[in-house]
């Protein structure tokens, strides 16, 4: 599998976006962006990206939660590559398929589990594929320093359930890849988790 990070404007309110093609470029791929962000450039750079003889750039849209710097760039990708957009809740027409937690959804030439993880908001899903040890976690918080503060206890189960994960990368709805012992980062952060206040939901 090739992650291609789309490179957004920093002067726009938007989100880290991937391009998920297979490594073979084969008709059996399912080229897969996920979070289209809001900066219209994301286009361009997915035309330009070549995806293989007889291949479309886009076959899908994955939506890691309905937040607008991740989703308000959708529908102009949607109707130029007529791509299939999937998401945990149908907030709008855009969406045509509903991810559930633990559901299998393949991207580019790997099959990959839901994860709901909620906290950062309701909906908020990841994407793990165990072949490649691969996690594309959204907006979900993956380090926490402070011992004092309150979380809720969606978000203290949804860190549990990825400390769980074998993880070689972990790629986040903002900033860099996380490639530098992102198991460790997790467990840190549950540790830390334990000693905050925890607040039902």
């Amino acid at each position: 599998m090739k992650v291609i990070a789309l490179k957004p404007n920093p002067n726009l309110y938007t989100c880290k976006s991937y391009l998920l093609l297979g490594d073979w470029n084969t008709l059996s791929d399912v080229n897969t962006l996920i979070d289209p962000g809001t900066d219209a450039y994301v286009l361009n750079e997915i035309e330009n990206t070549h995806t293989g003889v007889g291949k479309k750039q886009i076959d899908a849209i994955v939506l890691t939660h309905n937040h607008f710097d991740h989703i308000g760039g959708t529908a102009p990708i949607k109707d130029k590559f007529n791509a299939t957009v999937y998401a945990n809740i149908k907030t709008n027409s855009l969406v045509d398929k509903i991810l559930k937690d633990e559901d299998i959804i393949r991207m580019a030439d790997c099959d990959f589990r839901v994860i709901h993880t909620p906290g950062h908001s309701t909906d908020s899903i990841s994407l793990y594929c165990e072949k490649s040890q691969a996690l594309f976690s959204g907006d979900t918080t993956l380090f926490i320093r402070d011992t004092n503060s309150s979380y809720t206890q969606d978000y203290f189960e949804t860190i549990k359930k990825l400390s769980k994960l074998k993880i070689k990368a972990i790629y986040p709805g903002h900033g860099d890849p996380i490639t530098e012992d992102p198991e460790g980062i997790i467990k840190y952060t549950l540790k830390n988790l334990r000693s905050c206040k925890i607040i039902s939901n």
